[in-house]
């Protein structure tokens, strides 16, 4: 039997370490915390002295010693500034336009999912969300933290066993075959990606903190929380293995940082 939405969402929160993506579809909580906003530009302007992306493990490392040590706060403002359209979480990460960090979104979430379930005859069960929603470019996390808005606003309206949404009439007309243009962009393109160089370095600081050493049982499940994708951390790895930098054990299927660069 299909998980129904909102208890979906409530498992979410409770996997989610980090304040400002935690997930708490429908609760007191969500909507308690009302944050000037002056707040949250100098939230933004964090971010932009990040990359303007922040992945959970950067935000412990980084948000308490900015001034953001309250996690109801980092998460009222992640939820105002997602239900704003100036953020988008995106591989995980919190990733912020406008302000400071400049850019703007091609299609914000709210639209991407609306333009999902369209698609799919303007009805969409959590089982084919899990499919469908990465096709058009949005996370379940940002669908949730959405959620409240869009019931609230009549946009959308749940089956009597929550399994599964149905999107308004009007809207379902007016997004209708839109999928095909969100799958075809990237949502990403506002954020400068990391040079090589810059990746390097993130990387390297990375493995100082976890020992200098990485399994890839660990490194599939610590890496992506730290910000980093396979993609781009590949030819990374291949040139430090190379450069005699770092060293790949066959044995024991891990990788290991040259004592030069991270000292024991």
């Amino acid at each position: 039997m299909s998980v129904n939405w909102l208890a979906s969402a409530t498992r979410g929160a409770g996997r989610t370490a980090v304040g400002f993506l935690t997930v708490g579809l429908l609760s007191g909580v969500a909507q308690a915390q009302a944050v000037p906003s002056e707040r949250i530009e100098a939230f933004v302007a964090v971010m932009a002295e990040h990359g303007c992306r922040m992945s959970p493990f950067q935000a412990d490392e980084v948000m308490p010693g900015a001034g953001f040590d309250d996690k109801a706060e980092t998460k009222a403002i992640t939820e105002q500034l997602i239900t704003e359209e100036r953020a988008r979480i995106l591989d995980g990460q919190l990733v912020v336009f406008g302000g400071a960090c400049g850019g703007k979104l091609d299609y914000s979430g709210r639209e991407r999912f609306f333009a999902a379930v369209a698609d799919n005859n303007c009805v969409m069960t959590i089982d084919e969300a899990k499919l469908l929603l990465p096709r058009v470019g949005v996370e379940m996390k940002e669908v949730q933290l959405l959620m409240d808005k869009m019931l609230r606003m009549s946009e959308i309206r749940l089956s009597s066993d929550e399994t599964a949404v149905f999107l308004e009439e009007n809207l379902c007309d007016k997004f209708k075959g839109l999928s095909p243009q969100m799958m075809a962009s990237t949502p990403e393109a506002a954020v400068e990606p990391r040079s090589a160089d810059e990746l390097r370095a993130d990387f390297i600081e990375y493995m100082q903190g976890v020992g200098c050493t990485l399994g890839r049982s660990e490194a599939d499940r610590q890496l992506p929380a730290a910000g980093f994708t396979t993609k781009e951390l590949r030819p990374v790895i291949g040139a430090m293995i190379q450069a005699g930098e770092a060293e790949m054990n066959v044995a024991d299927d891990s990788l290991t940082i040259s004592e030069e660069l991270c000292p024991r």
